[in-house]
């Protein structure tokens, strides 16, 4: 089965959903290409409202897949954060790693009761892969941070909730239902959901910068 990024339109959403499922969704370079177009689509079309960006068969994703990805993640994550409009994450299962990063830069989190976020990435687990660790630190208390952070560790839903992370809560497979309700609820504005708070243009600075600190390290320790 082929490692891709389904995109499809409900109504006036573009969902985008990580199809990889004998890895569980982890993300190959071609995915994170594809989610790079898909966003630049999406600001392009005016009758889009907003992105849901979720994963096949119960799970989110569990991480990179192969390490020449974390380039074109790193592209992903930053448009992520820039696109207009809004981008909703529905979260099923596991987030882990590059998968943790891409939930955390959307602007609004729907999580399962089986959800579960961990900040360290499998395949590259020195590396703050996709800047999730810094994302996390952006949103989370310092000690809960440090929690998902560690290898075994991790936040549940319920907890990201009280934490004020996750938006909102669903059963398990009700995720993309629960986000395209969400925005639905939303009012329309005839142009799309913007993000009401956009990056402070230093912390856009800092993350570009910390990314690119994160492909340094790859890079030299392949040439080593």
């Amino acid at each position: 089965m082929s490692a891709e990024l389904r995109a499809e339109r409900q109504g006036d959403c573009l969902v985008l959903t990580l199809h990889h499922p004998e890895s569980r969704n982890a993300l190959t370079a071609a995915m994170c290409a594809a989610g790079l177009e898909a966003l630049t689509t999406a600001q392009r079309d005016a009758d889009i409202r907003a992105v849901v960006l979720t994963g096949a068969q119960g799970g989110f994703c569990s991480g990179l897949h192969q390490p020449d990805a974390q380039g074109g993640l790193h592209d992903w994550i930053l448009a992520l954060r820039d696109c207009e409009p809004l981008v909703v994450a529905a979260i099923e299962g596991q987030a882990r790693g590059a998968g943790a990063a891409l939930a955390l830069a959307c602007d609004l989190l729907v999580a399962a009761a089986d959800a579960r976020l961990q900040l360290r990435d499998p395949l590259l687990p020195w590396l703050d892969v996709g800047g999730a660790q810094w994302l996390a630190s952006h949103l989370l208390p310092r000690p809960a941070c440090n929690e998902a952070a560690l290898p075994g560790f991790g936040l549940d839903a319920a907890r990201l909730h009280t934490l004020g992370v996750v938006n909102r809560l669903c059963a398990p497979g009700l995720g993309l239902q629960t986000a395209l309700a969400l925005i639905g609820a939303l009012p329309a504005t005839g142009h799309g959901l913007h993000k009401s708070l956009p990056d402070p243009q230093a912390q856009a600075s800092e993350l570009h910068v910390h990314l690119a600190q994160q492909a340094g390290i790859v890079q030299a320790g392949s040439t080593s």
